[in-house]
């Protein structure tokens, strides 16, 4: 079995207060190929079925693949229906806010 190697990817950037946010990923190299993976190297898979792998090209390192994967392996979990990006965090309230809170 293939050594399971390690990338993290920024999936927000930082601004402001906020200190932006990464994504781990899990990846084998198995020949020229690259296979996203759990921790224990197994391949994951999304909502469909589907396994993301990629063949190297000559020369090219596997890590900025298993990031590309990364990424879009966390846009197919996320999926179609979830909200916009920025709902569903806390709201950043000014410290001098003088209207009334309801």
């Amino acid at each position: 079995m293939s050594e399971v190697l390690t990338v993290f990817v920024q999936s927000q950037p930082p601004k402001g207060k906020f200190h932006g946010r990464v994504i781990e990923g899990c990846y084998i190299v198995e020949g020229e190929t690259v296979t996203l993976t759990n921790r224990h190297g197994k391949p994951v898979c999304d909502a469909d079925g589907k396994t993301y792998t990629q063949k190297l090209l000559p020369g090219e390192n596997p890590k900025p693949v298993a990031g590309l994967l990364t990424r879009r392996f966390a846009k197919a979990r996320r999926g179609n229906d979830a909200p916009p990006k920025g709902f569903g965090a806390p709201i950043d309230y000014p410290k001098n806010y003088g209207g009334n809170i309801v």
